[in-house]
């Protein structure tokens, strides 16, 4: 998304958690009670029902914006009457954050040191957006590799085994969400025949997918 110098969003809410990466420019994010200033880059989280407005400074500004899970944002004429629980979070992208725990996200910045995997894992019901922000990366989806750098974007849905490695010469950087929360992070090890195998149980008791390669 793009604003202009000057421009504003007008006034919206979401019944979904909004998360927001500011990529470039000056902004303010108003709620009913208080006025933020951001400078991208910078991570922001809005919880769900919350109105809120954002508003470029004198350069045009550009942001990525995301309702976790998927949902359409809600047009309101003015704030809300009173303040509401939570509000707005804004976190650096230069340093390891998450955002405050929510059952419908989990937000926040990865980084990789050069030459090193992250380990290779699966979530049993929860989808992970990376956005790769800086550095060069390997990612592995089921057996196979595609290459990542800044700018681009990697959906892994749930059960699908993954694993990020670092083939730059510098230190990865990604912003990370996974949806919805319920942290079901489940790890798997490679076999002696090449096929890789889950080594914990489903919080479930259903059986996963055959491993892959």
């Amino acid at each position: 998304m793009t604003l202009d110098a000057y421009s504003s969003t007008g006034i919206v809410s979401s019944d979904s958690d909004v998360i927001l990466l500011f990529i470039e420019g000056e902004y303010q994010v108003k709620t009913s009670d208080r006025i933020h200033s951001v400078s991208g880059s910078a991570l922001g989280y809005i919880n769900s029902g919350v109105r809120f407005e954002i508003i470029s400074g004198e350069s045009p500004a550009s942001y990525l914006i995301a309702n976790c899970p998927g949902n359409e944002h809600k047009v309101s004429i003015e704030h809300d009457s009173m303040i509401v629980a939570g509000g707005v979070t804004i976190l650096r992208t230069d340093r390891y954050d998450r955002f405050p725990d929510s059952g419908l996200v989990r937000d926040g910045m990865f980084y990789l040191e050069d030459g090193k995997v992250a380990t290779y894992h699966s979530q049993d019901v929860e989808a992970e957006v990376f956005v790769f922000l800086k550095g060069i990366c390997d990612a592995k989806v089921d057996g196979h590799t595609e290459r990542f750098t800044a700018g681009e974007v990697l959906y892994v849905s749930a059960e699908e085994n993954h694993e990020l490695a670092n083939v730059g010469n510098n230190r990865l950087k990604v912003w990370l969400t996974v949806t919805p929360n319920v942290q079901a992070i489940r790890s798997i090890k490679e076999q002696s025949d090449g096929k890789w195998k889950r080594t914990t149980e489903r919080l479930d008791g259903l059986e996963s997918r055959p491993s892959s390669a």
